[in-house]
């Protein structure tokens, strides 16, 4: 479900391998509801966590099994933020549920999301003024 949402502009894929929305943060589920009700299309939204996460090691330092990478990964040709799943899963299992990584990320702390997505898009302003 993560491609699809990111797709259709509801939020930018963070390190911890979950969607960080500009509103909620990371600290949401998604789900999904088949209509053939003629809604408009959404573009895709970037609204700077790519830069935030390179620069943020929060969810990479939290994990008890040390699966999030530092760096992004080339996944089926694209280079993404990537979770060694075969180290989160047994972590995972075993403790019956984890997302610490969530939990620990800046943008999931209650009424931050927005503010902080908006200084983002000051940098990114000022940046492409330079």
């Amino acid at each position: 479900m993560i491609p699809p949402a990111i797709e259709c502009g509801f939020g930018e894929l963070g390190k911890h391998g979950s969607i960080i929305n500009a509103e909620f943060g990371a600290a949401f589920r998604l789900s999904a509801v088949l209509t053939d009700a003629p809604f408009a299309p959404t573009p895709k939204r970037e609204f700077g966590v790519d830069d935030f996460c390179m620069h943020c090691r929060v969810c990479e330092d939290a994990c008890p099994p040390e699966a999030i990478l530092p760096e992004k990964v080339a996944v089926r040709g694209e280079e993404k933020w990537y979770v060694d799943f075969d180290r989160c899963i047994p972590f995972f299992a075993q403790t019956s549920g984890c997302a610490i990584c969530i939990a620990v990320c800046p943008w999931s702390r209650p009424g931050v999301g927005e503010s902080l997505a908006a200084k983002l898009a000051r940098r990114a302003a000022r940046q492409a003024a330079e």
